[in-house]
């Protein structure tokens, strides 16, 4: 009767180590998992929110629905370029600072010339003066129809916050985009997809 009683423990003891270990195994291979979904995730930027495509900004009574962009990095933020379709007011929105903050509301140009960009070039009627120039990686987002991963850019200035962005990506194809500097206390802001 004391050998049964003594084996039956000895069962017990050992189908409750059996158990705490396959439990075990099962609560890492679980945390093996969320640590890989978690290197798959595209990584999110730390730092200032911006615009993003989804976003929707008001301004005046226009709206503008940010459906595809281009960001144009130089070892740092350069520009991000926000197609705004639907809206014949602006159909263009530059961002020119990371935060967001300063925002050019544009329309396409066609007084800029073939080849390469002046520092200065009048436009509208005024003149404006290069601010800057370079050459960017081109990261596309969104429906954006550019295929090219570098560009060419340029930025030029001029009198009450007018802005020529030009950007020549590498295929030949080129955006020149002429608006008004507006800050962003200007619109009311409705973020998309976060």
């Amino acid at each position: 009767m004391i050998e049964l009683a003594v084996g039956a423990g000895l069962v017990a003891v050992a189908a409750f180590v059996w158990r705490r270990v396959h439990e075990q195994r099962a609560v890492e291979k679980r945390k093996d998992d969320a640590r890989e979904e978690e290197t798959k995730k595209p990584k999110q930027r730390s730092g200032p929110r911006g615009l993003r495509v989804g976003d929707v900004l008001l301004y005046a009574n226009t709206e503008l629905w940010l459906a595809g962009s281009f960001e144009l990095d130089e070892e740092g933020f350069v520009a991000r370029v926000f197609q705004a379709p639907g809206n014949d007011r602006a159909p263009w929105l530059v961002q020119l600072d990371e935060e967001g903050q300063a925002l050019v509301l544009a329309r396409d140009c066609d007084e800029v010339p073939g080849g390469a960009v002046p520092a200065e070039l009048p436009v509208g009627g005024m003149r404006l003066s290069l601010q800057r120039r370079g050459h960017a990686q081109v990261r596309c987002e969104g429906d954006a129809p550019w295929t090219s991963q570098r560009a060419e850019y340029v930025i030029l200035v001029g009198p009450g916050g007018r802005t020529l962005v030009v950007v020549d990506f590498d295929g030949g194809e080129r955006v020149a985009l002429f608006g008004e500097r507006t800050g962003r206390e200007l619109f009311d802001f409705l973020p998309g997809a976060d």
